[in-house]
């Protein structure tokens, strides 16, 4: 879950992705990377935004949608440069933001901000990339990098490893075919750990099964504008894949909309990140979770590993890095410790040390780890914040 409050300390009079009282008050501008609602903070205020709002072309739609007090606010961005218009009097006057893609979700966006004195500065947001995707954006090719707003969500050696996405799609494809397969009767139930959130799963499943995601009638409502998941979901009887489950619902292995079905037809797949401590590439990113039973974890993660994480770092080379991501009240000062392993500052002969500036814990607010809520979280994954309130949607004609 975010802890960032939503201040860019290098430009002031804009939010990123936090939008509450403090910062309508000191903010003439904001952006927003993505709609999960640990960055969204402050939209339900019935009051528009005092200044645009912009974000990516997905995200718009759901906004529009969603809020519409807001609609006569949002600018949208397409992946590439962007010059801001400043409020006449802002320190900087100039601003030009670079919109590139995330990979958490639909939508999702990193913001790369310049300002008129050449500053370089890099908000994450929730992204996941791999090394061949990072290495092939343009804009941050031989960056000077002056500030890095990081996705800290797994910043930590015991999550070192994740397998890339599509081998974890890829064990959820096969694990569900076999099943399939095997009885006309079977069918795969998903526990998710969060309601929403799974969305890339759910369009690549369906698209190499040729089958599509039951969800029920509440969710597929909030889907229906985001048109990649047109032909991935349905509300609608007749499939034999199942995400319609409560995630805080106990007894799993019954589905709401079938609950004459036998349990022994049931295969319950569960994908997350939060449980896999410690794995190593090699290992076995899959596992049978009850004896004798057909329920299975696989490791699926929308944020980078700690693996992931330090290969972004030691490409980019920023000069100062803040943490979007702080999972305790106070500062895990190991997290700073970790960076200057990975980016150790160069020595110079005349001072010592380069002119770089600490790593900063500024603008993060600690929190307690939120109580479970019996809506949107499993038993297990309670903590592995991937929670929206609604998905980004499209008109219809």
């Amino acid at each position: 879950m975010s802890t960032f409050n939503g201040f860019i300390a290098e430009i002031p009079g804009i939010s990123v992705d936090r939008f509450t009282e403090a910062n309508r008050t000191k903010s003439a501008v904001f952006f927003l990377s993505h709609c999960h609602t640990d960055h969204m903070q402050g939209l339900q205020d019935p009051e528009p935004l005092p200044g645009p709002i912009y974000t990516s072309s997905i995200s718009a739609v759901f906004l529009k949608h969603r809020y519409p007090q807001l609609a006569d606010c949002i600018r949208t961005l397409d992946l590439g440069t962007t010059p801001i218009d400043m409020p006449t009097g802002s320190n900087p006057t100039h601003l030009t933001v670079t919109t590139l893609p995330a990979g958490h979700c639909p939508g999702s966006v990193m913001f790369l901000f310049e300002t008129e004195r050449d500053r370089k500065i890099l908000y994450t947001g929730d992204f996941r990339l791999s090394p061949k995707d990072l290495r092939s954006l343009l804009p941050l090719q031989s960056i000077t990098l002056h500030v890095l707003y990081l996705d800290t969500t797994f910043f930590n050696r015991t999550y070192t490893y994740f397998p890339s996405q599509s081998e974890s799609l890829a064990k959820i494809v096969q694990l569900t075919k076999e099943w399939l397969d095997r009885d006309p009767r079977n069918v795969i139930s998903f526990k998710l750990p969060a309601l929403y959130g799974s969305e890339f799963l759910f369009i690549e499943l369906a698209r190499q099964l040729q089958q599509r995601i039951h969800v029920n009638a509440q969710e597929a409502q909030q889907y229906r504008y985001l048109a990649s998941l047109d032909d991935a979901i349905t509300s609608a009887g007749g499939s034999r894949i199942h995400a319609c489950l409560r995630t805080s619902n106990a007894n799993y292995r019954k589905l709401p909309c079938q609950p004459e079905l036998d349990p022994k037809y049931v295969r319950v797949l569960r994908p997350s990140a939060l449980r896999w401590r410690n794995l190593k590439q090699g290992e076995s990113y899959c596992w049978r979770l009850r004896k004798n039973e057909e329920e299975f974890g696989i490791c699926y993660s929308n944020h980078a590993s700690c693996g992931e994480l330090e290969d972004f770092l030691r490409y980019l080379k920023p000069e100062e890095v803040r943490f979007n991501v702080v999972p305790k009240e106070e500062a895990d000062m190991e997290m700073a410790k970790l960076v200057e392993e990975i980016c150790p500052r160069e020595k110079d002969d005349r001072e010592g040390l380069v002119d770089r500036e600490e790593f900063s814990f500024a603008g993060i607010e600690y929190r307690k780890c939120p109580k479970k809520s019996s809506h949107a979280f499993s038993d297990e994954d309670s903590e592995e914040e991937t929670v929206i309130c609604q998905l980004p949607k499209r008109a219809r004609s």
